[in-house]
Order: structure tokens, then sequence, then C-alpha cells
């Protein structure tokens, strides 16, 4: 009976020793902690002497990828971007990308498109008229006339008013100073009408048709003598010289336009000596 009963005692505290065992080799396990004892009489960490040692085995490789913008400079007027895996350079207003750099964009010609008229230019942008001329430069400038242009061109203007008036019918003061004999006061007349300050066509110097400087014409509002007591003015003239287109005053009692010969002609008393 005393065997029995020890047998099982033994039996009973060998089960709960393995129990025991078994359940701190569980622990062990879930913490990753095994606490020793060592030679000296103190205790080691299994878990930290784990980690030593494969700190000591494995290499640590760096990062060795690089940012693909790291070395590159797109100046004052834009910074490096990545596109995909390029680096780009991403340019301020008014640049653009060159490469991996800004550069200007090229300039926008304000006058590209813009059409001016005669005579005229763009500049910025906008017409105006060449050196010497005036006017409107969208639809075409003129010459800028001198002071002997101008008088000329007044008096032409005033002796075409008075085309058409005859003596007898029309009361013009020209035909008052001598009637039948107002060829030359319609000159004079014409002359005193002008806003610009002419001398007496009589008192013009004079060039004799035999004695024409070479390569002189007679210009718009020179006083023409002819052949016979006449007088009158000059309208326009051909290119050669040789064609006179006049003003006429007392042809057949009225003002009128003629076409002459040269060689119907004395004298011209030309108007640029007072200019």
């Amino acid at each position: 009976m005393l065997y029995n009963n020890t047998k099982k005692f033994h039996l009973t505290f060998f089960s709960l020793v393995s129990s025991l065992v078994l359940l701190l080799s569980f622990f062990s396990s879930c913490t990753g902690v095994i606490n020793t004892v060592d030679p000296d009489g103190g205790t080691s960490n299994d878990a930290e002497t784990s980690e030593d040692a494969l700190a000591e085995d494995v290499e640590v490789t760096p990062d060795t990828s690089t940012n693909p913008c790291e070395s590159i400079d797109c100046g004052v007027h834009g910074s490096c971007i990545v596109a995909g895996e390029s680096p780009v350079c991403d340019c301020d207003e008014g640049y653009r990308p060159e490469g991996l750099s800004c550069v200007e964009e090229d300039p926008v010609d304000p006058c590209e498109g813009v059409t001016c008229g005669s005579n005229a230019h763009c500049e910025e942008g906008l017409c105006v008229c060449d050196e010497g001329y005036e006017g409107n430069p969208e639809t075409g400038c003129t010459s800028i006339l001198t002071e002997e242009e101008m008088a000329r061109t007044e008096l032409i203007d005033i002796a075409r008013a008075e085309l058409g008036y005859c003596e007898g019918s029309d009361d013009r003061p020209y035909m008052q100073w001598q009637p039948g004999l107002w060829c030359y006061d319609f000159v004079a007349w014409v002359y005193d009408e002008c806003s610009y300050s002419l001398p007496s066509p009589l008192s013009l110097p004079k060039y004799y048709i035999n004695d024409l400087p070479a390569g002189w014409l007679p210009k718009p509002g020179d006083l023409i003598k002819f052949n016979i007591q006449h007088y009158g003015m000059v309208e326009d003239v051909s290119p050669d010289g040789e064609t006179i287109y006049t003003i006429e005053g007392n042809v057949n009692s009225c003002v009128t336009t003629r076409t002459v010969s040269q060689s119907s002609l004395e004298y011209y008393g030309y108007l640029e000596s007072h200019f």
C-alpha cells in the first residue's frame, strides 16, 4: 500500500514538472527572451545576444537611389521637376526650356501683320509716316510741303476757283480795273488773295525762253508772258518742259485753262527767288 502511494506521488510530481517545463518553453517562444544563467551566476538575455549576432552577420546596404534633379540648375528663371524618371526645367513666364536650362522666349514682333499706307511704316505696332511725310499713315502719307510749295498750291487753288467767270455776266474785282484788258489783273489779284506775302507778279525775276537755265522747269504759280501782250499763270508742266498747262484771265472774256507750247511764250516770272 505504501509502495503504491509513493509511486503515485512520483508520477504526479513528474507530471507537474513536465507541465511547468512546457509552460516555460511556450512563454519563451512568445517573448523571444530566454534568460540563462551564465557561469558567473548572473543572467543573460538570449534575445539580445541573438540580435547582436544578427547585426554582426548582416551587412546593411545604404539606399543608393538619387533625385534626378539633384545636380540640375535651370537658372534663376526656372526650377527642375521630375517628369517620369527624367529631370526637366519648369520655366517662368516669358522663358522656355532649352535642354536643362531656361532661355528667354523670342520676342513677338508688334508689327507682324500690320499693314500701313504709302510713305508710312510700322513702329511698335503703330503706323507712322515716313520722314518728310505727313497725313494718315494707315491710308497713306503725303510729302510735307515747304513754304514755297504751300504758297504755289494755294495760288492754283485760288485761280481754279475762278474758272468759268466771264466779263459781262459776272462781276469780279479783277474785271473792273481794266475792262477788256484784265489778263494781268487776274494774275495780280490771285497773288493778292494768297495768304502768303507775295510780290507783284511783274516784279518777279524773269527767265526768257531763249535763255532758260539748263534743267530748269517752270512751276505752278509762275507768271507767264506770251509773245503777244497777254499774261497767264502756270498750272502744270510736262516732264520735258515743252507743254505748259495754264490758267488765264480774259480769254474770250473769261477765266479758263489752256495748253500751250513753250515756243508761244516770251518769258517766265519765277517765284522761287522769293523763298
